[in-house]
């Protein structure tokens, strides 16, 4: 079968008010807040992630109200925000809906040079339409629940060790997606090393496991899935102006099972931010991971409301270019351009696509 394509083409005329300013900006204001508004349009020319020629294109418009408080004190830092979407297809009209995305957190840091975060985020949205090799084109909405911890000792310096602990909980509205819901646990730890102010570069280890609860076709008892991998990060202040990001992650992903979906190779992501003007922001990234991870990656800056949701495809490519306009200090003009190409594989009859 032909490689699975996803092509998107997105265009968002994005209206943001922001009262005062946002949140990062918010520890120097009296009114430690911010308020927002947006409509995205974004187009489509394979709406249902599709394969084999039966792409279907169509036009999103999704309104988005959001909002956010943020509350340093002392050393720490809370926040809290939440958005509240409506997306309404052109064509797919039985896809329309409503989402929302909740997130909350603590920037913590101590005397000495131990700091860290902890946050937790909670959200809905549409599902992927693509379950392997077969597309499917009912609603389904995915729900999920995130919790993560993150140490760091040192880093200031030369050396820094970090740990991290995170997880995480995805449930389907549609039935025929049961067996897709899984329950996830994960951990890192690695070293920090800074030879200057313009260079970090990371190494260390992570594992992850999942517990999936229904079992899918053919199978008894529900699967499990484990991963395990060496990674190394790189961030490099070229200039004011430019930065530039990566992480390479070496692994293998194996299901207790026998499943088509098992996996080992490199993947990882390369970011460049870019700031031309003080009005402007552009930021390229390049990404490959396993469709159940590239869900919950921030691949686009900026005033995108619409998530990319978790895809179950074995591995996934994005290449995405976005950039921000910032015409008045209230209003921020944002567009952007990703393409997204998918190698799925059906589980138990192993058919690629």
């Amino acid at each position: 079968m032909p490689q699975a394509r996803a092509h998107r083409l997105f265009f968002a005329a994005c209206l943001a008010a922001h009262l005062p300013l946002a949140a990062q900006q918010a520890d120097n204001t009296s009114r430690p807040w911010n308020v927002g508004l947006s409509q995205d349009v974004t187009h489509f020319t394979n709406a249902l992630n599709s394969s084999g020629g039966s792409e279907v294109g169509d036009t999103v418009w999704t309104t988005t109200l959001s909002g956010g408080v943020n509350v340093p004190f002392g050393r720490q830092r809370a926040y809290a925000n939440g958005a509240l979407s409506h997306t309404r297809y052109s064509d797919l009209n039985g896809l329309d809906g409503q989402g929302y995305n909740l997130a909350a957190g603590l920037d913590w840091a101590t005397v000495g040079n131990l700091s860290g975060n902890l946050t937790a985020n909670a959200g809905r949205r549409q599902a992927d339409f693509n379950t392997g090799v077969s597309t499917v084109s009912l609603k389904n909405n995915e729900s999920y629940e995130e919790l993560r911890g993150r140490a760091l000792l040192g880093g200031v310096g030369l050396l820094g060790i970090e740990g991290t602990l995170s997880w995480r909980r995805v449930n389907f509205s549609a039935p025929e997606f049961d067996s897709r819901e899984y329950e996830q646990s994960s951990a890192s730890a690695g070293v920090i090393y800074r030879p200057s102010s313009a260079l970090t570069l990371g190494t260390g280890l992570s594992a992850q496991y999942s517990d999936y609860d229904v079992p899918s076709f053919g199978q008894a008892e529900p699967d499990t899935r484990s991963r395990r991998e060496v990674y190394v990060t790189a961030e490099w202040v070229a200039t004011g102006a430019s930065t530039v990001g990566t992480r390479l992650n070496f692994g293998k992903t194996d299901y207790e099972r026998p499943n088509a979906e098992d996996f080992s190779g490199v993947t990882g992501a390369l970011y460049w931010q870019w700031r031309p003007t003080g009005r402007t922001a552009v930021t390229t990234t390049l990404s490959r991971d396993t469709g159940q991870e590239s869900g919950f990656q921030s691949l686009v800056n900026g005033g995108r409301t619409r998530l990319t949701a978790t895809d179950f495809s074995r591995v996934t490519n994005i290449a995405a270019l976005s950039a921000n306009y910032e015409l008045t200090g209230k209003i921020v003009l944002t567009g952007a351009l990703s393409y997204a190409r998918r190698s799925v594989v059906d589980s138990i009859s192993g058919r690629s696509g």
